[in-house]
């Protein structure tokens, strides 16, 4: 039996960059495909930039960081595939020249999973695994400061979870099926008093009471707000924004699901207070509305 491969991830795939609806397909069968070599080809045979833009949008695309329905935006993200795309071209990083020596120094990063040319030639595109999917943003914004510091500079577009990737060839690509799973976030923000009607700060900015009486309302009526892993990581990150006074708070919401373990999760909260990925406080009163805890129970 076949090992199964990390790119058999499900992604959209559309038939070319004019194309909003989709249809699901396998990241490993987008990368790894014969087809359309006859046109990659003949775009990078073409000198005339307006053509070969042109030609470009031709191709077959997807969005490999998830699948979207029923159009591709943002908020029809159904599923992350747990990949996020980054993008090296020469526009941003002029004094580059030699993409392929690029790609095979690049290889040596343990968080690359893929790296090939891309579809003009002239750039590198790469596949990293990251931890945190709700936090995709965040992820990309740190890796686009880890590779700031190599000199090198990432397309700021990638951070766009519904961005398209364009079909590709490479007869030499770089594939690491033992990738590690990338696991910084950046912090975007600092923490700051909600602005909501319904959970607007007390008189005197009491933050941690206003949580205090919704994780005391959690626990009364037993109601699992981390019932899947990104709601346990997005409460834990909100939490995480109050420093160590929101430990208590973690372990009391995460000891409503059956599978809480008190080690694992403060090992949790221990990463999660290293980087909060733009997520505040807000985050844990707005989940709380969404399963029906108010601060005025």
């Amino acid at each position: 039996m076949m090992n199964k491969s990390i790119f058999d991830k499900t992604i959209t795939v559309y038939n070319n960059a004019y194309d909003n609806v989709g249809r699901k397909q396998l990241l490993s069968e987008f990368l790894f495909g014969e087809d359309h070599r006859e046109e990659i080809t003949r775009i990078r045979a073409t000198e005339d930039k307006t053509i070969r833009s042109a030609l470009k949008r031709q191709l077959p695309c997807a969005t490999v960081s998830g699948v979207f329905e029923p159009t591709r935006c943002s908020k029809n993200l159904k599923e992350h595939s747990g990949f996020i795309c980054l993008d090296i071209d020469g526009q941003d990083n002029p004094n580059i020249h030699d993409w392929e020596s690029l790609k095979w120094q690049l290889a040596a990063i343990p968080q690359i999973a893929y790296a090939s040319l891309s579809v003009s030639g002239k750039g590198v595109f790469l596949l990293v695994p990251i931890k945190y999917p709700s936090c995709h943003k965040g992820q990309f914004l740190q890796l686009a400061d880890d590779f700031s510091r190599m000199g090198i500079t990432l397309d700021r577009n990638c951070s766009d979870i519904c961005r398209l990737r364009t079909k590709s060839a490479d007869d030499r690509p770089f594939v690491n099926e033992h990738a590690l799973v990338y696991n910084k976030v950046k912090v975007t923000e600092r923490p700051k008093p909600i602005r909501t009607a319904e959970f607007s700060p007390d008189k005197d900015g009491n933050i941690i009471g206003q949580v205090a009486r919704c994780c005391k309302v959690v626990a009364e009526r037993n109601i699992d707000i981390t019932s899947t892993y990104d709601s346990w990581i997005k409460v834990g990150f909100a939490l995480a924004s109050l420093g160590e006074s929101g430990r208590e708070f973690f372990h009391l919401c995460s000891s409503q699901n059956e599978k809480y373990d008190r080690r694992e999760t403060d090992r949790k909260f221990d990463s999660l207070q290293r980087g909060n990925g733009g997520i505040t406080i807000a985050t844990f009163f707005k989940i709380c509305k969404d399963y029906g805890v108010s601060l005025y129970h």
